[in-house]
């Protein structure tokens, strides 16, 4: 198991292990720790102390003294208030049982925790007093109390007390994210994907020829190299295809992605994304800052008088679940979703009391809060891809969008594109109000030879909220737009339609049914039909496991009218697995279609079946589904039939696989597909080869080094946080996991390189002798490496005998500093070949007094 070390105010750590040896020798008798009395030991006394008389009920035939010593003896302890741990105190615990401590150690733990006013009252009215109690201090609300069974101070603030706290539901600032594990300094991938088909009946019975998508991308400092490729061997013609090649630099200071290459342009509004070559500057908070909430953001404070559970709900979905202690919170950016945002703080504290805080707000997706400005340029020429790759022309291509965010309820935009034949310019808002939002866009075009042309678009979005917790969604949208009209690549205008209107209505009944409309009518030029047609939908639950759904439709277009229906029963077959029949009166056409999913992570798998039929054709399909620890794999077959299920008349089986091949800087390894960044763990030399699991949960786990010694994580987002768990559950006790856990911020396409468990996992045992050949006796002390003097140090106990056992070494030279009365100084080694339990037997001072 891992051991769990704190850094003290002292530079001393103390391990779990360390404090259970110590309360073992307060509880048990004569292994006691002597203080320290010379000036600048650990026992010196500051102007001011506290004083905690000791209990009632002690006395000196009592067998739960805290200190049966007789002598003083000084720890290192932490302080809590509840489970925050504030920092460490030293303290004394006197022969009497009373306990003492520094004032002003608490007071300036005490900073960031009380409310200003109440620290500031505090101070003056302790500054008179050399000797304080717990009293002096439960007169501003703080409550001091030592617990002999955990070795810790617990403090207990008075929530009208305590600062008020700001708590970001999403970090906004990265500054405050903390630190996080180094990305190695080179990285790079490739995945592969390939599947293979056969035909067992058709014109091409037989294996067909496999094809194979390879996507990779490589990784030094922070510029990434990408690319993609396409391969069917035995193909006619040109069996190979490069379909794109590119560098990007992301300059996160700044919030720009530069990109050079095959580009892969994001566009706005009625633009074009066209196939181009060259070079783009990007400006998106969903690709560069996906966790800063980049719409406008809420702001609420709420004030806790007792520990609770406090969950964040928008729209009816938890968001995130906190424990917190009593005191003022602001709480910010909340993560709005799009459309009509009903935002819910259910607070339950430790009582059982409930209260729940709501408000309401209506936000568009598309909206950016106020100040924040994204924008998109790219330049260079058409390269539409041909069969050997992209094909670089000489025709020069130029796109771009802006957006600002003028006020929490404005967004505006412009964009522009143009090559040697069409221009095209437009401009967009976003309106929030609290009856919906609306969007507007504009655009004019120009094409060579065919002259200008216009087009709009506006939608409208409105959820009705109700008293019962349900609402009602409106939408309407409107489009029209010149004959002449056309995009970046159009030829020739090819507008069939002059304006196209459509709205949408649903409204639910109760927790069980639900109803909707929806309507389209579009406008054609000239002789052209007009079309049109309108969708009546309606759903019931008919128990917690099946539910019913109907569709009413009308249609009318150049071929006619038509009426036409459809129905669908689906039914939850336990917790991962449905059944779902459609019948549709269009084509006579029925459908009966499975699914099941088992697990998650490696060893999960998934299953569907389908069974259609029509007036026309009947098929059959199964699809398979396998995620295994280096390669997620497939199995489909697909058959065609005449009506009926008669003739067999096309039957079709696939396999496929996809896997990858990461590294990163020394460590190399074959996993599932990387689709950003990812992480290649490796379990250390002291596991003696126990697999490490990675990201373990009770349904499962996303990898293994098992077999190969090492593991792939490759769902690693860029520019968001993420904690990598791990686990050896096989290793042998004692061993050192490290850290247990990785925090990691990936950068675009970045990669890790985490080794699970350290050298810092030796025992070493023996027994301290002083320069003058007697016991060091019931003190403490400090191990450090020699190697790595800045490393904190791992304390030290010994017993009556001068007997020590030190945990957390790791092979080299150590130092060990006593606090006896003669500064006793010893140096041992460990071996590079250590493992385990180290007997150093005795061990005598180097240098004391």
């Amino acid at each position: 198991m891992p051991s769990s070390h704190r850094k003290t105010d002292t530079g001393i750590l103390l391990s779990g292990t360390a404090l259970a040896s110590v309360a073992a020798q307060l509880a048990f008798g004569p292994a006691a720790i002597a203080a320290n009395e010379e000036p600048g030991g650990v026992s010196e006394v500051q102007e001011r102390n506290i004083r905690i008389a000791p209990p009632a009920s002690t006395n000196a035939a009592t067998t739960d003294r805290i200190n049966p010593t007789g002598k003083a003896i000084v720890l290192g302890i932490p302080a809590k208030d509840g489970n925050s741990y504030l920092g460490d105190v030293i303290l004394t615990i006197n022969p009497d049982d009373s306990i003492q401590f520094s004032a002003r150690r608490i007071l300036d733990l005490l900073t960031n925790v009380l409310e200003p006013n109440t620290l500031k009252a505090l101070q003056g009215s302790l500054a008179s007093k050399s000797v304080l109690t717990p009293a002096d201090f439960a007169a501003s609300g703080v409550d001091i109390s030592y617990d002999p069974r955990k070795l810790e101070l617990a403090i207990a603030i008075a929530s009208e007390r305590r600062a008020a706290r700001s708590l970001q539901i999403t970090q906004l600032n990265r500054a405050k994210l903390g630190d996080f594990v180094k990305p190695a300094k080179f990285s790079a991938y490739v995945n592969i994907r390939g599947s293979a088909d056969y035909n067992y009946q058709g014109p091409n019975k037989g294996f067909a020829s496999p094809v194979f998508f390879f996507d990779g991308a490589a990784r030094a400092g922070n510029v990434v190299l990408e690319s993609e490729a396409f391969w069917q061997p035995g193909a006619s013609g040109n069996d190979f295809q490069r379909q794109g090649t590119r560098l990007v630099v992301d300059d996160t200071k700044n919030l720009m992605r530069w990109i050079a290459g095959d580009l892969q342009p994001i566009t706005r509004s009625l633009q074009a994304s066209p196939d181009m070559a060259g070079i783009g500057v990007l400006r998106s908070y969903s690709i560069l800052q996906p966790q800063q909430i980049t719409r406008p953001r809420g702001d609420r404070s709420f004030r806790l008088d007792r520990p609770s559970t406090v969950e964040v709900n928008v729209n009816g979905q938890i968001v995130q679940r906190l424990q917190l202690a009593p005191g003022t919170y602001n709480m910010r950016d909340f993560p709005f979703a799009q459309g009509s945002n009903d935002v819910k703080l259910a607070i339950r504290d430790d009582s059982g009391r409930t209260e729940l805080l709501r408000f309401n707000l209506f936000l568009d997706q598309s909206q950016l809060a106020k100040g924040l400005t994204e924008f998109g340029a790219y330049v260079g020429v058409h390269a539409p891809l041909d069969r050997f790759g992209p094909n670089y022309t000489s025709d020069a291509v130029f796109t771009s969008f802006v957006r600002h965010g003028a006020s929490d309820r404005l967004t505006l935009g412009a964009n522009f594109q143009a090559d040697k034949r069409v221009k095209m310019g437009g401009a967009e808002a976003v309106v929030a109000s609290s009856i919906g939002t609306l969007a507007l866009s504009f655009s004019l075009s120009d094409i060579k030879g065919h002259g200008s042309g216009w087009s709009s678009t506006s939608t409208f979005q409105r959820l009705i909220q109700r008293g019962n917790g349900k609402a009602d969604s409106l939408t309407m949208s409107f489009e029209a737009r010149s004959k002449k009209f056309g995009p970046l690549g159009s030829l020739a205008p090819q507008n069939q339609f002059a304006w196209d209107a459509s709205a949408g209505y649903s409204h639910a009944f109760d927790d069980r049914s639900y109803a909707g409309l929806d309507m389209r009518y579009s406008k054609a030029f000239g002789l052209q039909s007009d079309q049109q047609s309108y969708r009546l939908t309606s759903g019931y639950r008919l128990s917690n496991r099946a539910s019913l759904t109907a569709d009413a439709r009308y249609e009318r277009d150049a071929l006619g009218s038509r009426v036409s229906g459809l129905v669908s029963l689906n039914v939850r077959l336990g917790a991962f697995s449905n059944v779902r029949a459609d019948y549709d009166t269009r084509d006579n056409r029925s459908r009966v279609s499975y699914n099941t999913i088992h697990g998650q992570g490696v060893g999960s798998y998934n299953i569907s079946a389908d069974l259609e039929r029509s007036d026309r054709s009947a098929g059959a399909s199964v699809n398979a589904n396998y995620v295994h620890n280096r390669a997620e794999l497939g199995l489909s077959h697909f058959g065609t039939f005449t009506d009926n299920f008669g003739r067999s008349v096309g039957q079709r089986s696939s396999l496929r696989f996809a896997t990858s091949v990461a590294v990163a800087d020394n460590l190399t390894s074959i996993g599932r597909p990387i689709y950003d960044s990812f992480a290649i763990v490796k379990g250390h030399r002291s596991l003696k080869g126990a697999p490490v699991v990675v990201e373990p949960t009770p349904f499962g786990q996303t990898a293994s080094t098992k077999g190969l010694g090492t593991a792939v994580q490759p769902n690693l987002s860029s520019y968001a946080e993420r904690t990598i768990t791990v686990d050896a559950p096989t290793a042998e006790g004692g061993v050192d996991m490290g850290q247990g856990s990785y925090r990691v911020f990936p950068s675009y396409r970045s990669g890790y390189a985490l080794t699970v468990g350290s050298d810092y996992s030796i025992t070493a045992m023996g027994n301290m002798r002083n320069s003058d050949g007697e016991p060091v006796s019931l003190v403490t002390g400090v191990a450090k490496e020699l190697a790595k003097p800045d490393k904190p140090g791992v304390t030290v106990f010994t017993n009556r005998d001068g007997r020590f056992g030190i945990a957390g070494l790791a092979p080299g030279k150590w130092r060990i500093e006593m606090l006896d009365d003669q500064k006793s100084v010893f140096d041992i080694t460990i071996e590079e070949d250590a493992y385990g339990v180290v007997k150093l037997g005795e061990i005598k001072a180097v240098k004391g007094r």
